[in-house]
């Protein structure tokens, strides 16, 4: 890179978004665990100043922004206006629900009144004594018809979601749950966990790659992060981005060879979310054995803290449950168009079909196709797992396994695009003004990062458009599995370390 340090701004600006996003992480948690405004708002402020002037002191911050191209710069500072309004809003939303109400549009893409963390919450809370915790009535009024759309049991402004994830997952919402007691404190304290989850997976693998590449995908962050259904997918409580971070700052404590915070990383991922399963069969097959070794070791011991919290009943509930997630029959959603409508996955195309009225098209021809993809999914596993990887581009391959994992779930909804939106990111960081990959990069991201909304325009345009994302997706695969060949083509081979990017 060029010797000539960064503008002023530039360095305000970055210092400024890393400590504010530090702020709302500390406001929030403080506010659930002290529950009071004003020691929160110290808390808050504390972190933003003590973030902010390390940050504006450290050598290697103001290294990393040496020789930034203008267009990166503009880039950053537009994403990181884009992600701290969308932050501030939603950081009020989470202290005070009955802020405001909405239904879902582009820029509010989940109503309001929705709730993951509900069901979360609700099964935490009885798990002891209502081992069933995947019983519809927990989270369901009665109603005549069981195939119509559900009736949510209220909680507060909000609706309380149905529990659709195995036991381990109670691990971290029992424990948030001690440190804040009461749903609308721990939805603080879960907001701050994941927010800093996302943002530091975030931040981490842009500074790895950044190391190996010189290449900007550390200022191209907000663009993942700063869209709203993202942002709106912290709003409800959903662990989908946090559980993606996590598997991904695994990986990289793989490499620093830091394997037991990895290994309870993955394993606490896996066992949560069943998909990032896929990076250990990769580290299996590259025949990493501490990985894997230290991620078995962390999943006994996840194990025993849950059969020793609440025991297996859970479990034996669960194993008759299990079908039911995995063919879909579980999730409420596909009893609605509006819900079927926004599935991303690969099984939920069928229900799209069917949507359009095409005939055969349910939870039959869904399981077909959802195994089918599986061996897609294992085929591209394989290939990344037992081949070279270019240096420094693992993180790519990574992404990629879970961006294909993550479509092999039976329900997919609007914060699917996440880790290609992430993965489009490190490509366009990679490829930075080089032509035609670079061109296509950014335009495949352009379409991930907008959507509708629940709701916001007619099922059946939300499905082609979901549809498209799931299409986009597959082409933002296809350029990663190029760029991580060892010999890749010359336009998408990356600056070399050290050498200035295209202005």
């Amino acid at each position: 890179m060029s010797n000539h340090a960064s503008p002023r701004w530039f360095h305000v600006v970055a210092c400024g978004t890393a400590a504010a996003i530090a702020g709302v992480v500390a406001f929030t948690a403080a506010a659930g665990v002290l529950n009071g405004f004003t020691s929160a708002a110290i808390a808050g402020l504390a972190a933003l100043v003590t973030t902010f002037v390390t940050l504006a002191k450290s050598a290697q911050v103001a290294a990393a922004g040496v020789g930034v191209p203008g267009r990166v710069r503009l880039a950053f500072a537009i994403g990181a206006v884009a992600l701290l309004t969308q932050l501030a809003w939603t950081s009020t939303f989470i202290v005070d629900p009955t802020v405001a109400a909405w239904s879902g549009s582009p820029w509010l893409p989940i109503r309001s009144t929705h709730s993951c963390l509900s069901a979360y919450w609700i099964a935490a809370d009885v798990v002891r004594r209502t081992p069933d915790i995947w019983d519809d009535a927990l989270y369901n009024l009665p109603q005549a018809d069981p195939t119509q759309p559900r009736r949510p049991r209220p909680l507060g402004p909000v609706q309380v979601d149905n529990y659709e994830y195995p036991p381990p997952f109670l691990v971290v919402p029992r424990a948030v749950a001690l440190a804040a007691p009461g749903f609308w404190r721990g939805r603080e304290v879960w907001f701050a966990i994941n927010l800093a989850v996302v943002a530091a997976g975030l931040v981490a693998v842009g500074w790895r790659f950044d190391r190996a590449h010189g290449t900007q995908a550390l200022w191209l962050t907000p663009a993942v992060l700063g869209v709203p259904a993202m942002m709106a997918t912290l709003q409800i409580g959903n662990v989908q981005l946090a559980v993606i971070a996590a598997a991904m700052l695994a990986m990289l404590l793989f490499e620093r060879r830091w394997h037991a915070a990895g290994g309870v990383l993955l394993a606490y991922a896996t066992l949560s979310k069943l998909y990032p399963g896929v990076l250990i069969l990769y580290l299996l097959l590259r025949r990493d054995w501490r990985a894997v070794s230290w991620t078995s070791a962390a999943a006994v011991g996840i194990l025993l803290v849950t059969v020793a919290d609440f025991g297996v009943a859970p479990y034996h509930a669960f194993l008759q449950h299990f079908p039911r997630l995995l063919g879909g029959e579980a999730f409420p959603a596909f009893r609605a168009p509006i819900a079927l409508a926004v599935n991303e996955s690969i099984p939920g195309v069928v229900f799209k079909l069917q949507l359009f009225g095409v005939p055969g098209m349910g939870f039959a021809a869904s399981k077909a196709l959802g195994w089918l993809f599986t061996l897609v999914v294992l085929a591209v596993t394989a290939r990344l797992g037992l081949r070279p990887i270019a240096s420094g581009r693992e993180p790519i391959a990574w992404l990629t396994l879970l961006v294909l994992a993550t479509m092999r779930s039976p329900f997919l909804p609007l914060y699917g695009p996440f880790p290609s939106l992430w993965l489009a990111t490190l490509i366009a960081a990679l490829t930075w003004g080089q032509g035609r990959v670079f061109g296509l990069t950014v335009a495949c991201w352009a379409v991930l990062a907008f959507t509708f909304g629940l709701g916001a325009v007619p099922p059946e345009v939300n499905a082609v458009w979901t549809f498209v994302h799931t299409i986009t997706a597959f082409v933002v695969v296809r350029l990663a599995l190029r760029v991580v060949s060892p010999s890749p083509a010359p336009e998408t081979a990356g600056a070399p370390l050290g050498s200035p990017l295209p202005a």
